[in-house]
């Protein structure tokens, strides 16, 4: 491992100059020592070479049984992510989600290990990141514990940074937020439905823009977490009709977004051979392919709304939207 720096060089070459400097000095293999990479047909293959770990790819290391819980995010949304904090010389940060601990590393490359604070749900992945982060020099806290109650012992912070998917801003990062602080975080109410937002705290008030890039993360865990039960397909009273609106929804974020609100609960979705499919646990579903939906429930009445309003407003990116949470709502707004 002793080129290291060689590939950390090149990796840093590629990304923005005012975060170079950190993710040259960051030995990313000693954090990321192992990975697993998904090959065409689903299956993973693990790998620990050097070119991969210094490559601008999000590298999946943790699995829950067949499903991939952690990850080290792509070096280049990393630091899309980091600037766009507007970090300063004695920000306190608290990072939600520590995962490996490369970018508490990088933090505290920048800002010093005294003003960087950490908290994951996992138990383990919190020693190993904690004790690969020592071996490297770097001290932050790193605390194991719900992510959604952020981290009151030490707060306030200057910048909150989440690196999971939540459906709502929890009121808790807006109160551990100093007056005039940055909440970054990606506001998904539903799968793949949403993007980072950046919110600045005001009084009891956090708002802010959605970021011009798509971006998506894993959904934030619980230990107290419920599966939903799985959603059934009731044919009974469903009934099939043309549609003109593409498919599938997921690939045009902006009204996939837009649609969730006032959507049934738990939503999921998935595809078959010719077919893309939207269920909730209330009992809504529809198959869209070929032209025509098979539907019960207003799912895809909802996205086919959504998506032609988007249209008459001459399709809107993500910078045109907006995000306004407060005690009672969050309320998505758009100029």
């Amino acid at each position: 491992m002793s080129d290291w720096h060689h590939h950390a060089e090149r990796l840093a070459a590629e990304l923005p100059p005012r975060w170079r400097a950190a993710v040259t000095a960051v030995p990313r293999h000693v954090l990321v020592p192992h990975f697993f990479l998904q090959n065409d047909d689903a299956s993973w293959t693990g790998g620990e070479d050097l070119d991969t770990i210094y490559s601008d790819t999000t590298l999946i290391t943790t699995f829950d049984g067949p499903r991939a819980v952690s990850s080290s995010t792509a070096p280049s949304l990393m630091i899309r992510m980091l600037d766009a904090l507007d970090l300063h010389d004695g920000h306190r940060v608290l990072e939600i989600g520590t995962g490996t601990g490369y970018n508490a590393a990088l933090l505290s490359n920048r800002l010093g290990s005294g003003h960087v604070f950490s908290v994951d749900l996992d138990e383990t992945l919190v020693e190993r990141a904690r004790e690969r982060l020592a071996e490297i020099g770097h001290t932050p806290t790193i605390v194991a514990g719900d992510g959604e109650l952020g981290l009151a012992e030490h707060a306030p912070y200057d910048r909150i940074i989440a690196t999971c998917a939540v459906p709502r801003i929890p009121r808790d990062w807006i109160d551990q937020t100093t007056e005039g602080g940055l909440i970054l975080a990606d506001f998904k109410p539903a799968a793949d439905a949403g993007n980072l937002v950046l919110l600045e705290r005001r009084g009891d008030t956090a708002k802010g823009r959605f970021l011009s890039e798509w971006a998506g993360f894993m959904p934030m865990r619980h230990h107290d977490t419920t599966t939903p039960p799985h959603p059934v397909r009731d044919r009974t009273h469903a009934h099939t009709r043309p549609t003109t609106v593409p498919q599938p929804p997921w690939d045009y974020p902006v009204p996939w977004f837009l649609a969730q609100f006032g959507m049934p609960p738990n939503l999921t979705y998935g595809h078959g051979p010719d077919y893309i499919f939207l269920a909730t646990t209330d009992g809504s579903w529809c198959e869209v392919g070929a032209g025509t939906v098979t539907e019960k429930g207003p799912l895809w009445t909802r996205f086919e709304a959504a998506y032609e309003q988007w249209r008459v407003d001459g399709e809107p990116s993500w910078s045109r939207f907006g995000l306004r949470v407060s005690p009672e709502s969050h309320e998505v707004w758009m100029d």
